[in-house]
């Protein structure tokens, strides 16, 4: 299905947390004289959503802004199918998503017993608000500590005014996981195995990958962007990258399903490894010579993934990869550093 709203003047980032990370991004009116922390992108008025089956009891609930928009806060969600109800996997980064994703899933004619969250940020827990009360919510046990550290984030505005985004009347809210892992758990829905697991460091500090090794299917969330430049506002690049390798290395995936982009497989989540070694290689050179973070992410080449959507996501990933090098890196996003960093890029490449 194909969501649209009108164009708003106005549809910019408003002041939310990046939960777990600690991060605030400016407030819509500000934003017109300094650049957001996490990028230049404006919410997409136009999203397109397809759910596609995978297997016989697993979907994939695809979602991908119009061509030209930017793809800030939105994700891919999924489901696994069992004899009685089913797992939802993410929820989203606003109402409106998490009401097309249920709409969707209608047709399967089963309820949601269990959600498992891939980790704390809000594009993937926003739409909590929309699933039934006293369904059990998953996710590892470093998310959840994020999330208790958030509060109550405020609305963004543009959930009124978008319609791809939400209605007048919704309400962010942050609903706490209600069970929590540490390495790893298993699930049953029906005869498929569902193993719910900590890879370790990567995206954040407490991603929870999915996978389905009977169908050889992985739900990675933001361990892999497929076609869209990855966020490292509070990642572990060597470590994320280390992740990468173990998920390529492992026989039973096959089939992969990005946190943000078109489902596909080992090559994508290569290709997408190969952006962070770019990063990572070109990065430490620069940091060796003592150029700053905003001056080193406008000088670096990105070739290929200069296409990806978001390409200036290079300045507050590099801003993140600096503190992993001085070794001050800890699990909350320093925005002040990333903020900094994407105001240099943007004075540098002429950004307006």
């Amino acid at each position: 299905m194909a969501i649209k709203a009108n164009s708003v003047e106005d549809a910019e980032l408003t002041r939310r947390g990046l939960f777990g990370a600690g991060a605030a991004l400016v407030l819509a009116g500000a934003a017109r004289a300094q650049p957001a922390a996490l990028g230049n992108g404006r919410p997409a008025t136009v999203i397109n959503s397809r759910l596609q089956q995978l297997s016989p009891n697993a979907y994939a609930f695809v979602l991908r802004e119009a061509q030209g928009q930017s793809n800030l806060s939105i994700s891919n969600l999924g489901c696994v199918v069992g004899p009685t109800s089913m797992l939802a996997i993410d929820t989203g980064g606003a109402p409106q998503h998490a009401r097309n994703f249920l709409a969707a899933t209608l047709s399967v004619g089963k309820p949601f017993d269990r959600v498992v969250i891939t980790h704390e940020h809000p594009d993937h827990i926003a739409g909590l608000t929309q699933f039934p009360p006293g369904v059990e919510i998953v996710a590892q046990e470093e998310t959840r500590a994020q999330m208790v550290k958030m509060g109550q984030p405020p609305t963004p505005p543009y959930w009124a005014t978008n319609p791809a985004w939400g209605r007048p009347g919704d309400v962010n809210r942050v609903i706490l996981p209600t069970v929590t892992f540490h390495d790893r758990m298993t699930l049953y829905y029906g005869d498929t195995k569902v193993d719910v697991v900590w890879p370790g460091r990567a995206h954040t500090s407490g991603d929870a990958v999915i996978l389905l090794p009977g169908e050889k299917i992985a739900f990675l969330g933001d361990v892999a962007f497929f076609d869209v430049t990855p966020l490292n506002g509070s990642g572990y690049v060597a470590d994320w990258i280390k992740a990468c390798d173990r998920f390529l290395a492992d026989p039973n995936i096959q089939t992969i399903v990005p946190g943000h982009g078109p489902v596909g497989g080992k090559a994508e989540l290569a290709e997408m490894k190969g952006y962070l070694q770019l990063l990572l290689r070109e990065g430490r050179r620069a940091y060796d010579k003592g150029v700053s973070a905003g001056r080193a992410a406008a000088e670096i080449d990105l070739g290929k993934y200069a296409t990806w959507s978001d390409p200036e996501r290079v300045a507050p990933n590099m801003a993140r990869l600096y503190s992993e090098f001085r070794g001050t890196i800890g699990p909350d996003l320093d925005l002040a550093a990333a903020g900094a960093a994407m105001a240099e890029y943007n004075r540098l490449k002429g950004n307006g």
